[in-house]
């Protein structure tokens, strides 16, 4: 998606912030991510700051303002292996420009 935005002429940053009870799967995700990668710690929580949960997605326009939040199981389908999920993501990606 990243590089299809870039195509598109506009530049998103993406980074994943993994769990901090999930730090022995990480070099799952490593593998799959080109993006960045950090490793939330139980003494930070940022999960539990954010008030997030796994797939959520957080959209902040360039100024880092919140856009949207999206979580995995809302309204929204974000199955990013399907067109509609997909689809829905860009759509919200595009409406922080």
């Amino acid at each position: 998606m990243r590089n299809q935005l870039l195509a598109a002429g506009l530049e998103v940053n993406f980074v994943s912030i993994n769990k901090d009870d999930a730090a022995d799967k990480q070099d799952k995700l490593i593998e799959r991510c080109a993006f960045p990668l950090l490793q939330d710690l139980p003494e930070v929580g940022v999960w539990d700051l954010q008030d997030g949960g796994k797939d959520d997605f957080y959209i902040y326009d360039a100024d880092g303002v919140l856009v949207q939040y999206l979580p995995y199981n809302g309204d929204l389908d974000l199955n990013l292996s399907t067109a509609e999920g997909y689809d829905n993501l860009w759509n919200a990606i595009l409406t922080a420009f």
